[in-house]
């Protein structure tokens, strides 16, 4: 394996430093830090590339909150400026370590993701008749930050980047976490799916499982021998206990017969269709119900509504959808026929929306409620 080598130089440069800023931003362009750090951008470009330079960067501490959708979730947001740094890091050196994932890891990479994954799921749970469901308890918060250094030391024998990236991974203490990494860091996705890789080369090349799939802690091996997937499933736990110092979620980590579909990411999967799972389902009711209060209240626009609404139905269009959403849209327009029609042309399947010249009552009266 080539060990990553002179490139802080690049990581650090100012063209580098800016293009993280544009990156950093995209999604926080209207927030008070980036409008301040955007304000000053070449002073504040000026003064990260010297410190980073001179090696007198200090990362700041973490805003740390709680989200509860779809589970409680302790997130911890760094300052702008250190958004920027984990931008340059990650942006220079993902591409480089990228290639020696495996091909079947799909979390925060580019050209995968959790789509791609369901479908090689599907095509996996074809061939095989039962399969092994896997998941880490509480993952981000159980990575050993030393073995995480000592993996990074494997690829990287940069050592202003190692001093860097051992401070970044060390900022984990500002979040007020004894171990792991905080969620919410662009560099804590990139560390955590790398730190798994160890657990891929040993799936792959150990146990030399053919059908195996991992989506960040979530993994899957597909067997025809079920024996077989108990013996993988002792292996692996002893695997992540003793290397990556990792609990294998018990209660979540089981054998499936795979005609009876798995749950994977979402969806619950078949050997020809695929459903949404009902969680997921019911959050999106949740969300909807919201929705109508804040806008009554007009505390949310309409158009954040559609697009958030148009992200859900995107996402559920890869699972035999098309009843679920008619149905919900029906049931909108009996309650608000004002709520239901702005949401009519992103919620609808695409050929009920070019066909359907009705009314939300006439939609009803000719679609009816039949699942398709």
């Amino acid at each position: 394996m080539i060990k990553i080598s002179d490139i802080y130089p690049k990581i650090i440069s100012k063209e580098n430093l800016y293009r993280a800023a544009y990156m950093a931003a995209k999604a926080r362009r209207y927030t008070d830090s980036v409008a301040e750090f955007n304000f000053y951008l070449e002073e504040e470009i000026e003064k990260m590339h010297r410190e980073l330079k001179e090696k007198t960067y200090n990362h700041g501490k973490y805003r740390v909150f709680t989200v509860y959708d779809p589970k409680e979730r302790r997130i911890s947001a760094a300052p702008f400026k250190d958004r920027v740094v984990h931008h340059a890091v990650h942006d220079v050196i993902e591409p480089l370590i990228d290639k020696s994932f495996i091909y079947h890891s799909y979390a925060c990479r580019k050209n995968r993701g959790a789509h791609k994954a369901i479908d090689w799921a599907q095509k996996f749970l074809r061939l095989n008749a039962f399969c092994l469901h896997g998941d880490i308890k509480k993952y981000f918060f159980s990575i050993d930050r030393g073995i995480l250094k000592g993996i990074l030391r494997k690829r990287i024998e940069d050592k202003d980047l190692l001093w860097l990236s051992d401070g970044i991974i060390d900022s984990a203490a500002y979040a007020g976490e004894k171990k792991g990494l905080p969620i919410g860091n662009l560099t804590s996705q990139f560390f955590a799916n790398l730190y798994l890789n160890e657990l891929d080369y040993f799936v792959k090349f150990d146990l030399r499982a053919k059908f195996y799939i991992r989506y960040m802690d979530d993994f899957i091996i597909f067997e025809n021998d079920r024996e077989k997937l108990v013996e993988f499933k002792t292996r692996i736990r002893n695997f992540l206990k003793i290397k990556l110092a990792l609990e294998l979620h018990e209660g979540k980590s089981q054998i499936y017969n795979t005609k009876n579909g798995i749950k994977f990411l979402g969806f619950r999967i078949f050997k020809n269709h695929r459903k949404l799972a009902t969680d997921n389902v019911r959050r999106f009711k949740k969300r909807l119900n919201k929705f109508g209060y804040l806008l009554d209240c007009g505390r949310i626009r309409e158009s954040q509504i559609r697009d958030s609404v148009r992200c859900w139905a995107a996402h559920s269009s890869y699972a035999n959808t098309n009843g679920l959403r008619l149905n919900m849209f029906n049931d909108l327009m009996e309650r608000d026929e004002r709520f239901g029609g702005l949401l009519k042309d992103v919620l609808l399947p695409l050929d009920k929306v070019r066909n359907g010249r009705e009314s939300g009552a006439g939609m009803t009266k000719r679609w009816g409620n039949k699942d398709e």
